[in-house]
């Protein structure tokens, strides 16, 4: 038997038929922690970013939290929420894990006085503002939306995001959270390249062994086309953030 990589829990192997479109008959295995919950899905790899850009509903969904042209998208007011809460409008701003996302460009045009940091496997915009995930530099606020699901190796591809964050910074990550519902409803964690499908206690367990805090709150998102697992995940390390974060909140 398999060993939870987060917890050291042991893991049963699970399959899981999806029931609802546009995945409906989809089946995956993966282990899923008895201890902590998280579920793996390793054979859901694949070459997603080619796959997705086939699957119509899952690009609509890029396009709708994606900036363009006309309207900066969702990472864009998870920077300006995290510059609120640790009251830096010159903060530094790292974005891991965009892609071809231009919401760092919006931030820029918005706050000027913002140092922004585009982190990823490669530089896919050509940005003079690009650091490789091995060389990137901590950061105030590190903005991780829908990423955290594509870990293959969660405590390491982890440790490389929770790096990124100082002492006195905030990391946010947006992605769905399993609340112990039955998955065959659950489109989230049969679109391909999810690998990961993250439970509160199994990111609190990350969070503790990293020296970190962790906190869940919905976003507008979540209350409308992103389900009632779409969660805002917080990392901090200070009590003095907790108590920002509690004040912006509030």
């Amino acid at each position: 038997m398999s060993q939870c990589p987060v917890c050291g829990g042991e893991e049963d192997i699970v399959a899981h038929t999806c029931r609802v479109k546009p995945y409906q008959g989809k089946t995956m295995r993966g282990h899923q922690c008895r201890s902590c919950g998280l579920i793996r899905y390793p054979e859901n790899l694949g070459n997603y970013v080619k796959i997705i850009a086939r699957q119509s509903s899952e690009a609509e969904l890029r396009e709708l939290r994606n900036a363009n042209d006309e309207r900066p998208g969702r990472e864009f007011y998870m920077a300006e929420m995290g510059m609120e809460i640790v009251s830096k409008h010159n903060a530094s701003v790292s974005f891991f894990g965009s892609g071809l996302n231009t919401d760092h460009l919006w931030l820029k045009r918005k706050y000027p006085e913002v140092q922004t940091k585009l982190v990823d496997l490669e530089n896919m915009q050509e940005a003079e503002n690009f650091e490789t995930i091995a060389e990137a530099t901590p950061s105030d606020v590190v903005i991780a939306s829908e990423v955290i699901e594509h870990f293959t190796e969660p405590v390491a591809h982890f440790e490389s995001l929770l790096r990124l964050l100082k002492d006195d910074g905030i990391l946010i990550c947006s992605s769905n959270i399993y609340d112990g519902s039955n998955i065959a409803l659950h489109q989230y964690p049969f679109v391909p390249g999810h690998v990961a499908y993250w439970t509160p206690l199994s990111l609190i367990k990350v969070a503790a062994d990293h020296g970190c805090f962790v906190d869940f709150r919905t976003p507008e998102v979540g209350l409308t086309r992103g389900g009632p697992r779409k969660k805002y995940i917080i990392f901090y390390k200070r009590t003095e953030t907790l108590f920002r974060m509690s004040n912006y909140f509030g």
